[in-house]
């Protein structure tokens, strides 16, 4: 249902864990980040998601 996301490096490591909450009334994701230096890049991967989701509609 394109509800969990994993970010992984080049060699298999999980950088960020992504989910959405259920019941929610607006997308509410929810975002792991193993190293904060890789926070930015984990939020902006979670924008493009939503952003290709919307404009599916």
């Amino acid at each position: 249902m394109e509800w969990d996301y994993s970010i992984l490096d080049r060699s298999g490591y999980q950088i960020a864990k992504i989910s959405k909450e259920l019941l929610r009334m607006t997308d509410t994701y929810v975002i792991d980040v193993q190293d904060p230096e890789n926070a930015l890049d984990a939020l902006m991967f979670v924008l493009a998601i939503d952003a290709e989701k919307c404009s599916r509609n």
